[in-house]
């Protein structure tokens, strides 16, 4: 029963966002659907009066043909009314389906880039994101516009042809209700069945996906053509669709096989039927037309009895997939971001900060420490999996569910989302290449403001990119990326866009820079450091890398390593202590260019 509670709630969920997303259109199309339930009464009525009429005529050639003819004439005229109310909700339908499948999408977007960053790193949700990403704007769609309709129409259909048997036999008709109730029940127990079966596939189709898009961009494609992966990838790709196809074709045979059940206690019930109207007939208890009323009930109660039963596993599964929805909304509204910033004086302080990842097996970090003040230019170094990507993660607030404290000043941020967001700049190693115009990639990082082109053109001056932007034949205005057929990037000419974008945000009290020269030339590297150390002004500066050569410059050096620092000072103080983690890794490093 409390299942059943939750699944009531949920469709009255997807109701609720159907009236918010639909307004007054949602409420008429729902009102004219209920209306449209009755047009099966007076069909059914065609045969039944157009068998009898027609035997009177047979029988009577005394009777007058139009006073005989009037309830066809009155039947026909309330024909086509329902149908001119069908072509009203046929057009309602149209433009709300659209909006409301809009509405969801554009939701759904901003609803997950508001999601715990650590949700990403979670197997069982990257399944549900999947299953509602493929499919969530179709379930919500069947839910909200169409299951009320169609279960009411049901409804109002399985009563008028009970009410017809009933003419014949209570008994008849009570098993004819009997029957829509096993029909039900095997929907419903089947609808659990087809969500189960779309989670599998859907775990399958993840899979083929990946490898076949493996070589879809150019530097994935390259390596697939120099290792002579093809071979490989296409017959693990055939595997893992055969092996896809046989569970997906005999999960979906297996419930067509039980939906065979009810088809076949129904021909019982219809032939039963049909020979108790003709013994009806034939000792002129019913009129002749009365058979042709029970035919026409018969075949549209299989039709609709078989519709239900499919529409109840689909409403089932689809009930399912937007539980997913709801519960993806809640996780991304769990903490808003709020509006504050980061006073001119602050220090932001790390105190016993331990953190796993959710699939992880060590701690990323383990009762961390550290403190980052106003103005400061801070080097962090260490190896690989030390920490040092983590801690940017916590420090720009992309989650919450840590041990430990951080605190603003003397200010608590652990319960609240924004305040160091809002007041830092971030580029981490694996940055976002956004296939849009050059000036908007730059305008991307700030969009509280206006930023006009001249100012473009000085930021891409200062990282370099001018002199490359004068030669295309669109400047700033070129799309990037194969979307909109833009132009290319080299990955260091990407990275220097990243800094731009960086720059763009003159309110920022922070900089964070992740790996920011990974791509970039010796040379290159050393002029972006000297020009991001001579733009920092009054800002806090967090330079994350492995080579240490920008380290020197530095206020102070941190040196991670298992998830703690180890180390901390100047590159002369580090350097001092010869059996030193830093001395270690510079000396080793120094070789290279000696």
């Amino acid at each position: 029963m409390n299942n059943e509670m939750s699944n009531v709630k949920v469709v009255f969920e997807a109701f609720k966002q159907g009236v918010r997303e639909g307004k007054v259109r949602y409420i008429l199309k729902h009102i004219f659907g209920i209306l449209i339930g009755f047009e099966m009464f007076f069909w059914l009525r065609v045969p039944e009066l157009v068998t009898d009429i027609s035997y009177k005529f047979y029988t009577d050639n005394t009777l007058d043909f139009h006073s005989t003819m009037n309830p066809i004439y009155i039947l026909g005229l309330t024909l086509m009314v329902f149908q001119l109310i069908k072509n009203v909700y046929a057009v309602l339908g149209v433009r709300l389906r659209r909006d409301i499948r809009s509405e969801f999408e554009l939701g759904l977007i901003k609803k997950t880039s508001l999601l715990p960053w650590e949700d990403f790193e979670n197997h069982e949700f990257q399944m549900k994101m999947e299953t509602v990403n493929r499919r969530g704007s179709e379930a919500y769609q069947r839910l909200s516009v169409e299951l009320i309709e169609s279960m009411t129409g049901s409804i109002m259909y399985i009563a008028i042809y009970v009410a017809v048997v009933m003419r014949l036999s209570v008994v008849i008709g009570l098993v004819f209700l009997g029957a829509s109730i096993l029909y039900y029940i095997i929907g419903f127990i089947f609808g659990n069945k087809v969500y189960k079966m779309i989670r599998e596939t859907n775990k399958a189709s993840r899979k083929l996906n990946y490898l076949f898009r493996a070589g879809e961009q150019k530097q994935g494609h390259q390596d697939i053509l120099v290792n002579r992966l093809v071979g490989y990838i296409s017959n693990k790709w055939d595997m893992l669709n055969t092996s896809y196809k046989d569970k997906a074709v005999k999960s979906e045979n297996r419930i067509k096989l039980y939906i065979l059940i009810p088809n076949l206690f129904f021909v019982l019930i219809a032939g039963w039927l049909m020979y108790e109207v003709i013994g009806e007939i034939e000792n002129g208890n019913q009129s002749i037309g009365y058979f042709g009323l029970i035919i026409a009930t018969i075949i549209n109660y299989k039709n609709t009895m078989y519709t239900l039963s499919v529409r109840i596993q689909w409403n089932k599964r689809d009930i399912n997939i937007y539980r997913d929805c709801i519960d993806i909304y809640k996780r991304a509204s769990e903490m808003n971001n709020n509006e504050k910033t980061l006073p001119n004086d602050f220090i932001i302080t790390f105190e016993d900060v331990t953190y796993k990842y959710i699939q992880g097996e060590v701690k990323a970090l383990n009762r961390f420490n550290i403190s980052i003040t106003s103005q400061e230019t801070v080097a962090i170094v260490g190896v690989n999996g030390s920490g040092k990507t983590t801690f940017v993660n916590l420090l720009m607030e992309l989650t919450k569910r840590y041990d430990g404290r951080i605190k603003v000043n003397d200010y608590n941020i652990d319960d609240e989302l924004g305040i160091i967001r809002n007041s830092a700049s971030c580029i981490y190693q694996d940055f976002s290449e956004y296939q849009v115009t050059i000036r908007d990639n730059i305008r991307l990082g700030d969009l509280k403001r206006d930023i006009e082109d001249k100012e473009v053109w000085t930021i891409l001056e200062k990282v370099g990119l001018k002199a490359f932007v004068e030669e295309l034949p669109d400047d700033i205005n070129t799309m990037l990326g194969q979307i909109n057929k833009g132009t290319d990037l080299s990955k260091g000419q990407w990275q220097r866009l990243a800094v731009a974008r960086l720059l763009a945000n003159k309110e920022a009290k922070i900089w964070i820079l992740d790996e920011p020269t990974a791509y970039l030339d010796p040379i290159a590297e050393i002029e972006m450091y000297e020009f991001i150390y001579s733009l920092k002004e009054d800002r806090s500066v967090i330079f994350i890398s492995h080579r240490l050569g920008f380290a020197k410059q530095a206020d102070r050096i941190l040196v991670f390593k298992d998830g703690a620092v180890i180390e901390e000072g100047t590159h002369k103080e580090l350097l001092d202590n010869m059996n030193g983690e830093y001395s270690r890794m510079y000396l080793k490093q120094k070789k290279w260019y000696e």
